[in-house]
């Protein structure tokens, strides 16, 4: 098989235990998918679903406190069980991170450019220090930074929260990474700032082929980011498929659910239609299939049997038993 038919990314049956002295936690339950080459993967749903674990669990950050099990491939090398030196290779050469909160993630006691310059000379990208600080302008010029060279020479607390998440994203983006994770990179910023990052992504994604994994909440940033949408709950995934398809015409309950609970122009204030009842606890999943307590559509049998993600139309998959009924009983 050529390097280039293997997909920049591929996820199968992950799992993620969180272990502590006196118990084990499961927060990711056996997911599984492929990102290629150019695509954009968005991973949605409500707080707790295991989104950002999922992503994050793919570049191996949280150490000794998870356990992780399946397999995480890039170019068909697996990265579980990786020793520490290799793992900070991978980590912001082939596959990088846009973190939720760039003032978190930013050294506060470094200027801007020194810490661009320390990824580029950990990873090799410029090995003298003039031509890292002159490529660490360039970077900042490229997500949009109207004077990089005021940027570079200042500290975190020194810029607003936009130009922060832009100081972060030409970081991520410094070593042209294979996968570009984004964990939730928009969440503390103004509507119009969120637009703004999101296309500047999608500038980087078009320029180098970088495949995208997105994590977010927001459908509405699910709907303009487009690509492929992996909906989660209680730690799986339920449904996935095309973007427009998913968010058009939902297989599964809980993702109707969700585009039913959007506020729309003929609701009226305090009208909003919701899912009845509240995710499961992390850890505390219910037997069968974990948001049947809270669907409409639930059978008995929901109750007692944990569905598998199928194929119910052409490249959509979900995990719903009456969907699944439903699909089979139309093919016969």
């Amino acid at each position: 098989m050529s390097t280039s038919s293997v997909a920049p990314l591929q996820v199968t049956s992950l799992t993620t235990t969180f272990v502590s002295r006196h118990r084990s936690v499961d927060v990711v339950r056996g997911v599984s998918f492929t990102l290629r080459r150019g695509e954009t993967m968005m991973l949605l749903g409500e707080s707790g679903s295991g989104k950002s674990v999922t992503a994050r669990s793919i570049m191996q950050l949280y150490g000794a406190s998870a356990k992780l099990g399946g397999s995480v491939t890039m170019n068909g090398m697996e990265l579980l069980g990786m020793s520490g030196s290799e793992l900070r290779s991978l980590r912001g050469g082939q596959v990088a991170l846009i973190p939720q909160d760039p003032t978190g993630a930013l050294d506060p006691l470094r200027r801007i450019g020194a810490q661009l310059v320390e990824v580029l000379n950990v990873h090799g990208v410029e090995t003298t220090k003039p031509a890292a600080r002159r490529r660490a302008e360039e970077l900042l010029a490229m997500v949009g930074i109207p004077d990089p060279k005021r940027v570079a020479d200042s500290y975190p607390h020194q810029l607003s929260g936009g130009m922060r998440q832009r100081a972060v994203i030409a970081i991520a983006v410094s070593c042209d990474p294979q996968v570009l994770i984004a964990d939730e990179p928009t969440t503390a910023l103004d509507v119009t700032v969120q637009a703004q990052i999101l296309e500047l992504i999608v500038e980087l994604q078009q320029r180098s082929g970088t495949a995208v994994l997105m994590v977010t909440h927001d459908v509405g940033v699910a709907r303009d980011f487009g690509g492929r949408i992996g909906v989660m709950y209680a730690g799986k995934l339920v449904e996935e498929g095309p973007a427009a398809q998913v968010l058009g015409d939902p297989k599964h309950p809980y993702t109707a659910g969700l585009l039913a609970a959007l506020p729309t122009p003929g609701v009226e204030r305090g009208h909003l239609r919701s899912i009845v009842g509240a995710p499961p606890p992390v850890g505390a999943f219910p037997a069968g299939c974990a948001f049947a307590p809270r669907c409409p559509q639930a059978r008995p049998s929901c109750h007692e049997q944990d569905p598998p993600l199928v194929d119910v139309a052409p490249d959509r998959s979900a995990a719903c038993p009456v969907v699944n009924t439903t699909v089979g009983e139309r093919a016969a």
